[in-house]
């Protein structure tokens, strides 16, 4: 560290009928060991076995459980509970790498300027076992993110809490993309610095909302981005959206949808993309395997 007192990270875990993973991702930040940590966990009113998970981990951290409005709210209302500089939300069946907290302190500390701090990730299976490296993330360029799509991993992304006040935290009336907008809204305001290192493993179990929003989440996608002032989808979100439609053997609107977008069709002729691409159809394997094993 830079400072005899590091900085003060608050932790907020939403979880909702996850007591298969929670445990692992409560250790993952009880055992940072990193000096200067308040956790919070705010469970929306499970009935699976969540609770006397929470119970067990008390004496290390707080938990309520009640009913709330969405993954966001959570997220918000958990913040409002705490009073660390630094925040990040660790949904609950994701967990840090080791050593990751103190990492991005260095970094905080070094550069105060900066406001956003995001690394590298991996994603794990419902075992926790490797699936495959997160290849999406790239060094910061705000132009990027807007038009071609969101390569900051949630769970491996820090800020500030002055950022996150300064924008008003996450909208919660978003389901699907409420951190690329939180993402697109701080880099308004702040600057965002990449560490290149694993801080975070993103577990792929099939029923992701991610992997499951569909036209949904295309069409909230798209509403973002108005917001920000950009019409359509950003040219890697629509290469997904190509491949939605080929999936559901609609051919023809898979090209259209490709060729409408200057910008995904050159995409397609960049490497970067067809690691993603290929990383994109490992998942999709990984998911049926867990599925057909039962999870």
């Amino acid at each position: 560290m830079n400072s005899d007192r590091p900085p003060k990270f608050s932790i907020v875990t939403p979880s909702f009928n996850h007591a298969a993973y929670l445990e692992a991702t409560i250790q993952s930040v009880l055992s940072q060991d990193y000096p200067n940590l308040e956790y919070v966990v705010m469970d929306g009113g499970s009935t699976d076995g969540s609770v006397e998970i929470l119970r067990k981990n008390e004496s290390r951290l707080r938990w309520t459980s009640e009913r709330d409005k969405g993954q966001a709210d959570a997220v918000n209302k958990g913040f409002r509970q705490t009073s660390g500089e630094i925040l990040g939300w660790l949904n609950s069946d994701d967990t840090y790498a080791p050593g990751a907290l103190a990492a991005v302190a260095d970094v905080f500390a070094a550069h105060p300027n900066v406001g956003v701090v995001y690394g590298d990730a991996d994603f794990i299976d419902a075992r926790g076992g490797m699936i495959a490296h997160c290849v999406n993330v790239e060094r910061f360029d705000r132009r990027r993110l807007l038009h071609y799509g969101d390569f900051i991993v949630q769970p491996a992304a820090f800020f500030r809490r002055s950022v996150f006040e300064r924008v008003g935290g996450l909208d919660a009336s978003l389901h699907w993309a409420m951190d690329y907008d939180f993402w697109l809204k701080a880099a308004k305001v702040t600057e965002f610095f990449y560490l290149p290192r694993v801080l975070a493993n993103y577990r792929w179990i099939g029923t992701n909302k991610t992997g499951t929003g569909g036209e949904a989440r295309f069409g909230e996608i798209r509403r973002v981005m108005e917001r920000h002032g950009k019409s359509g989808l950003p040219a890697l979100v629509r290469l997904e959206k190509v491949s939605f439609h080929l999936d559901q053997g609609q051919i023809v609107r898979g090209g259209v949808c490709l060729l409408s977008s200057p910008r995904a069709v050159v995409s397609l002729m960049q490497p970067h993309t067809w690691r993603m691409i290929r990383t994109q159809r490992i998942l999709r394997r990984a998911a049926r395997v867990t599925a057909a094993s039962g999870g």
